[in-house]
């Protein structure tokens, strides 16, 4: 009786919590300011968690656990591809290491050049010149929500980008900078998904 009793009472104080503190699951849209970011229809599709663009990834089911440890590289699909033009793709974060303080502003996550348009236009892997490894976002713990964004450009076709010798390492990372050197115009599409440490 004893036993029932506490676990009716651990029923009870865990259904109160949830009321207080729901938990949403849902991939929710980024909004606000941040929304605009997204411009150009690109698409940043985890075949395990499908499409996250422009969207809040939740930290439950283990979604946010799994872009850090689980899953490799997103495949990248762009529908307003041109077939006989190549791309630049960049993935950063400029929330390195949080929002409020990021001293480490555009940590580089990814860098892939020589990108046919073609394989755009599909929306699988794009493994061409990786120029940076791809690298998970890993946002440290108790450092908010972490913006990871993604810009397409359109190469010069006088010009394979590529990094110098003292951008190799990772870190902090001016990749406008880098577009300038690469004669790479604006981004034809940006976009970007939101996610953070399960530890607040």
């Amino acid at each position: 009786m004893a036993k029932t009793l506490f676990a009716f009472h651990v029923f009870l104080s865990l259904a109160f919590f949830s009321l207080l503190h729901p938990v949403s699951c849902d991939f929710g849209p980024i909004t606000g300011d941040d929304a605009k970011f997204c411009q150009g229809d690109l698409h940043v599709i985890y075949p395990s968690l499908g499409d996250v663009s422009c969207v809040y990834v939740p930290y439950c089911f283990e979604y946010a656990q799994c872009l850090r440890k689980v899953l490799g590289s997103p495949w990248i699909r762009y529908p307003c591809a041109k077939p006989e033009e190549l791309y630049t793709l960049i993935m950063v974060d400029p929330d390195a290491p949080s929002r409020s303080n990021p001293i480490h502003r555009f940590w580089r996550h990814w860098l892939v050049t020589d990108i046919p348009g073609d394989v755009l236009l599909r929306g699988k892997g794009v493994t061409r010149t990786v120029a940076s490894p791809y690298y998970p976002p890993s946002p440290p713990p108790h450092s908010g929500y972490h913006r990871y964004q993604f810009l397409l450009y359109i190469q010069n076709p006088a010009i394979s980008p590529s990094l110098n010798h003292s951008e190799r390492a990772l870190g902090p990372w001016d990749v406008y900078a880098f577009a300038h050197r690469s004669r790479l115009k604006d981004p034809v599409a940006t976009t970007q998904f939101m996610t953070r440490n399960p530890r607040m």
